[in-house]
């Protein structure tokens, strides 16, 4: 087990973890269970740079400029690449062969840039407004929305198939299956201990995209590949972050 959680941070974070030479066949898949995981110690960042900011007194836009960099950085912009590669495929072709190929070319197009600076955009725009009036609840949601987003990344790979003959995806989507599910929900748990309502509102924010790319990504694309696993997670946590957002405004 102690293996697994290591697989999973250090294929979500660029944290230092020490693993072995060769990994166990299954291992990847087994770390899903662990991504919350990795979603508590990313967020767990995130509070503790918010905190540094507003110690130091900087203005709530530019912490929030500084957060995502931050989360963009820890993460190695893993997921931001995955949102851009997939926005580029639907964007640009026009059948499911057409389409994984755009992915797979390493070159960002029009769509993936557009997608891009709107989804950090958004981040800012959502982070500069909960430092300005998260009050208490500030550091529970910066908390929450790494935590749930990676959470549904990891339903996302359970149930559906994988589109391409081989790649890195090949040993991890469509095998996740329940164990690693009610793995991943127990480490979900401390949100709604912590606040119930309100982590409950932010996991079901954070679901929404794996859901939706769960249909889409099979009828587009025939299938759920890393990209979309990454998409899925960006566009989860900025979901998790305005509905977080809605909230303080009603």
């Amino acid at each position: 087990m102690l293996l697994t959680a290591k697989i999973a941070i250090a294929f979500l974070t660029i944290l230092p973890v020490r693993l072995p030479a060769e990994l166990p066949a299954d291992g990847l898949r087994r770390s899903a269970g662990f991504f919350p995981l990795a979603g508590w110690l990313i967020g767990g960042f995130l509070a503790g740079c918010a905190w540094v900011f507003m110690w130091g007194g900087l203005p709530p836009l530019v912490s929030a400029v500084l957060l995502v960099a931050c989360g963009a950085w820890l993460t190695r912009g893993l997921h931001l690449d995955g949102l851009a590669d997939l926005l580029d495929g639907l964007g640009g072709g026009q059948t499911p062969e057409r389409r994984l190929a755009i992915m797979k070319d390493s070159a960002t197009g029009a769509f993936g840039v557009i997608g891009l600076v709107l989804l950090l955009g958004l981040k800012v725009v959502c982070l500069a407004s909960l430092l300005a009036n998260g009050g208490q609840y500030l550091f529970f949601v910066l908390l929450a929305a790494p935590v749930a987003a990676r959470w549904g990344m990891a339903t996302l790979a359970s149930g559906v198939q994988y589109p391409r003959e081989v790649g890195t995806g090949h040993a991890f989507v469509g095998k996740v299956g329940l164990a690693e599910l009610a793995l991943g929900g127990l480490l979900l748990t401390p949100l709604i201990w912590w606040h119930w309502s309100a982590g409950l509102i932010i996991l079901g924010a954070a679901m929404l995209p794996a859901l939706w790319l769960r249909f889409k990504a099979s009828k587009a694309l025939g299938g759920v590949t890393g990209d979309v696993l990454g998409a899925s997670c960006e566009l989860g946590e900025v979901c998790g972050w305005l509905a977080a957002v809605v909230m303080l405004t009603v």
